[in-house]
């Protein structure tokens, strides 16, 4: 008589989720996408679903950009409660199958966006410090780089950019002054703005960016232009079109901000905008939003912005 053996439960459940995954990130082969932005029809001035069925699928999408000139693109997409960071290359013209960053981690890498010189990615994670320990209940800052050899490992900033409350979603100027959002270090709301200058490789004390940006509520998100010209950040204060929306401030002559204006309804809907960022020739902005029920990367050209800054000749 032949005697089968069951696989043991968990060996099943782990066994069909990673066929799920491997479904999903490999939704394509080489041969079928070539070309700039993935292959993708740029979009006009109404935002448009970013690679769908590519990169915007059914799960839930979040952070983008692209790195290395254009040649690779990082998103992050989250399964079961569980986050992790993908990468998609640009080999001999051929876009590869989308496959899970090496340096991504079982303890929720979270919310990143990619420095000015195109291979430093800066991310926030609950992993342990120093690889040990359990998932830290807040995030922290991490860096990792693209190298010729393959990437980095990660590296968490120290104090006094991270702390024991939660620091998320970096963004690098030009010359290395970095702007995040945190919860609990004080300030005007829930959750505030914050910018540090590097001043000889070294993290200043970071600033708060005041209250004309910041609110009672959530602000968070922050993209910086890489030559500080203007802000991009999700704030929930009272006024908007959903649950949290897009707004951009403008850097003026004097160095302060100019009055945060929303994005309006073509970006912003009743349901969440947010994870703001510009592509690296400046052409294009992609944010997500859960308009369609999950949350996917949408883009739209950035002469969008033009329309949005003040008219004062002043500035």
């Amino acid at each position: 008589m032949l005697v089968t053996k069951r696989l043991p439960i968990f060996s099943v459940w782990f066994l069909t989720i990673f066929l799920l995954k491997a479904g999903c990130t490999q939704n394509h082969t080489t041969a079928d996408i070539h070309g700039p932005y993935l292959g993708q029809e740029p979009p006009g001035m109404t935002p448009e679903l970013f690679a769908p069925g590519i990169i915007s699928t059914d799960r839930e999408e979040g952070c983008s950009g692209f790195a290395l000139d254009g040649k690779l693109f990082v998103f992050r997409r989250e399964w079961d409660s569980e986050d992790e960071i993908y990468v998609i290359e640009l080999k001999d013209g051929r876009w590869s199958r989308s496959v899970a960053a090496p340096f991504s981690s079982p303890y929720r890498d979270k919310d990143f966006t990619i420095a000015p010189d195109g291979k430093t990615l800066l991310f926030t994670s609950q992993r342990p410090i120093q690889n040990r320990g359990v998932q830290r209940e807040d995030g922290d800052i991490w860096m990792v780089e693209k190298t010729d050899t393959g990437w980095s490992e990660p590296r968490r900033l120290e104090a006094p950019i991270n702390t024991d409350q939660h620091e998320s979603y970096p963004s690098m100027t030009r010359d290395g002054a970095l702007y995040f959002f945190c919860r609990g270090r004080g300030g005007f709301g829930k959750s505030d703005l914050f910018r540090s200058h590097r001043i000889d490789g070294t993290y200043q004390e970071p600033e708060n960016l005041g209250a004309l940006i910041n609110t009672q509520e959530h602000e968070w998100d922050p993209y910086i232009a890489p030559d500080e010209s203007y802000l991009f950040f999700c704030s929930t204060k009272p006024g908007g079109y959903g649950s949290d929306d897009i707004y951009v401030t403008f850097r003026t002559k004097d160095g302060l901000w100019t009055e945060p204006v929303n994005m309006g309804d073509g970006v912003n809907s009743s349901a969440s905008e947010n994870r703001p960022y510009v592509s690296p020739d400046g052409k294009y902005f992609f944010f997500t939003s859960n308009r369609r029920g999950n949350r996917d990367i949408y883009w739209v050209d950035m002469s969008l912005l033009e329309t949005l800054k003040p008219q004062d000749e002043s500035r």
